[in-house]
């Protein structure tokens, strides 16, 4: 081979490697401009994720937190209508105590023997008055016009008196309504008011019969064992409505707890979304000036590059 084709073969290979370094260095400069671009525009915005190609990683991250935010708003909301309805609830609880311990100290007077008849009368009077509050608590219906506690049969009052029999009898039923307040978590939003009266409501039934027998005959010995009867009745029915008032209370302080709880879950959620999304600014404007560094060394290589000669090569 003659020097000068082997001189012409060095050159030709020369401005391959050129162009090759050219655009290999062009290419580089480019990455660097839309790095520089991605950091001003996170400056810009102050947001470090704009779209989901930013961080794919975070990204996903941040819906799934997104996703549980959503269920605690859910469950909190939850907690808030179950809180409202238990305390509904405790409040009537509450009355029908009230009435039944006046009940009591009625049954408790009828049975001292120094009472006349005009006496025993008049007690049954009010016991007879007291009897129907005494359903009428069991019967109240939630803003919705939703009976509290007939079980899952809502639209019927829990209790009611049969003219036909002359006896009260059960509508509702006992089972208890559930809703969910946290991740696999139900709770019973009710009591009722068969659970409390019995399947019968033989307290309100054994005292609707003392009533009448009081008014009919005062001072007959089956009255007196009626007294007993309707006493120890009474007993259990106001025993069962205070456990039940205790039942709602501890219900209530539990979702307190659960919506604290879920509170700070949120809090640790909001503190997570703010690390992925939010953007360092001191970090950002220290990236982009590294950036524009190696822009500026870049350009002075690039600069040199194309500046030299071939023949300076030969």
């Amino acid at each position: 081979m003659s020097r000068t084709d082997d001189e012409s073969r060095k050159a030709n290979d020369m401005r391959v490697s050129n162009a090759q370094t050219s655009a290999a260095m062009h290419a580089n400069m480019n990455r660097k401009s839309e790095d520089m671009a991605k950091v001003q525009a996170q400056i810009a915005s102050g947001l470090r994720l704009e779209r989901p190609s930013d961080d794919p990683i975070a990204s996903a991250r941040l819906l799934r937190i997104q996703r549980e935010q959503a269920s605690l708003a859910q469950y909190n909301e939850n907690i808030d209508r179950v809180k409202g309805d238990l305390s509904i609830q405790e409040v009537h609880l509450s009355s029908s105590a009230d009435v039944l311990s006046s009940m009591r100290d009625l049954l408790l007077w009828a049975s001292n023997e120094s009472n006349s008849g005009e006496d025993l009368a008049a007690i049954a009077n009010q016991l007879s008055s007291l009897e129907q509050t005494a359903a009428n608590c069991f019967n109240v219906k939630d803003e919705a016009g939703n009976y509290l506690f007939s079980g899952t049969k809502i639209d019927v009052p829990a209790v009611r008196f049969d003219d036909a029999t002359g006896r009260y009898v059960m509508n509702g039923n006992s089972k208890v309504r559930k809703t969910m307040v946290g991740n696999g978590i139900l709770i019973d939003k009710n009591v009722t008011a068969k659970a409390i009266l019995g399947d019968n409501a033989e307290v309100l039934n054994k005292l609707h019969e003392l009533v009448v027998s009081l008014k009919d005959a005062p001072r007959a010995t089956a009255t007196k064992q009626q007294l007993k009867d309707t006493l120890d009745l009474l007993e259990v029915a106001h025993g069962n409505v205070l456990e039940a008032i205790t039942d709602l209370g501890g219900r209530q302080n539990m979702l307190e707890l659960m919506k604290d709880s879920n509170e700070d879950v949120n809090l640790v959620h909001e503190k997570t979304k703010d690390d992925l999304k939010n953007l360092d600014m001191g970090q950002a404007v220290l990236q982009l000036r590294g950036y524009e560094v190696s822009m500026q060394a870049s350009q002075k290589v690039y600069s040199r590059l194309a500046n030299i000669s071939l023949f300076e090569l030969i």
